[in-house]
């Protein structure tokens, strides 16, 4: 008995552990998605300051508005999974590589998250190019400057023709949803618009303008969808804690109550004992 309530109070230290590690995860991710929830209005009120920006300087060019980059492109289509950098986020996780998974063959995998670039490893897909997901808001954008270079020397080189973004996106905190959006070739057309009338007052030619406001824009949807995902994988991670927290309490729970009837039934055996021998004591004694 004393053996069999030693092992499980060492089975109830390991589990309070347990729940210290799941507490500190879970803070911490509830940090990172406030940081990157606070930071999204931002990223996405700077895409859209670019992109009417871009659509009042398309409006000086002559003719019609076009597509960007003009040429078609001669190589492959690319998707850009933007994945968790690491575990603890539940399906969310396989729920992207799955949707990665199912592009087809001749579609470029760039994958932005070692955990997403793991799976679709194991999967029999690996990734054409791939690079870290950032692990705090600080890094996101550098994150989604690579991704622009990279994609601009692809397209240079005439290696990717379109190019389509697919990231978690979550609302207040809620389990992240699957987002799929096209990237390049830019329609300049469909550019929203954000301004008034009077035209601007601009000292570059107009398509060299809106070459620049291109590149700028494409940076900003970069920067918004890295964002989107930073704070998907957090939301993703938090949820899977808090479950995982209240497993723990149940379990702890549990586990104490097995404790304290241990505990009980060895006093109500000690105290058989001890009567048992002050009897035995008691009758060998002679009168």
């Amino acid at each position: 008995m004393p053996e069999r309530l030693s092992e499980v109070e060492a089975r109830r230290a390991s589990v309070e552990e347990l729940g210290t590690v799941t507490d500190a995860m879970r803070s911490l991710a509830a940090v990172r998605l406030q940081q990157a929830s606070a930071m999204l209005a931002g990223t996405r009120t700077y895409a859209e300051v670019v992109a009417g920006a871009l659509a009042q300087a398309v409006a000086l060019r002559r003719g019609a508005p076009g597509r960007w980059p003009s040429r078609n492109g001669r190589g492959r289509p690319a998707l850009v999974l933007f994945a968790p950098e690491h575990g603890f986020v539940g399906a969310f996780a396989e729920r992207l590589a799955d949707a990665a998974q199912a592009a087809p063959p001749d579609h470029a995998l760039w994958v932005v998250g070692s955990r997403g670039a793991a799976l679709l490893e194991e999967r029999g897909r690996p990734a054409d190019w791939g690079l870290p997901m950032a692990t705090h808001t600080d890094g996101v954008t550098s994150t989604a400057r690579r991704i622009a270079e990279a994609l601009y020397r692809a397209a240079a080189e005439d290696r990717l023709s379109r190019v389509e973004l697919l990231y978690g996106r979550t609302v207040s905190g809620g389990a992240p949803e699957l987002v799929r959006e096209a990237l390049l070739p830019l329609d300049l057309a469909r550019v929203p618009a954000v301004g008034g009338a009077v035209p601007p007052l601009t000292n570059l030619p107009a398509a060299e303008l809106v070459a620049h406001l291109v590149d700028e824009y494409v940076f900003a949807l970069l920067v918004h969808a890295a964002m989107e995902s930073f704070a998907a994988e957090n939301a993703a991670r938090l949820l899977v804690m808090m479950a995982a927290r209240q497993n723990i309490a149940t379990t702890l729970d549990t586990l104490t109550g097995i404790v304290r009837r241990l505990r009980q039934e060895q006093i109500t055996t000690e105290l058989i004992e001890l009567a048992t021998g002050a009897e035995a004591q008691a009758g060998g004694t002679p009168h």
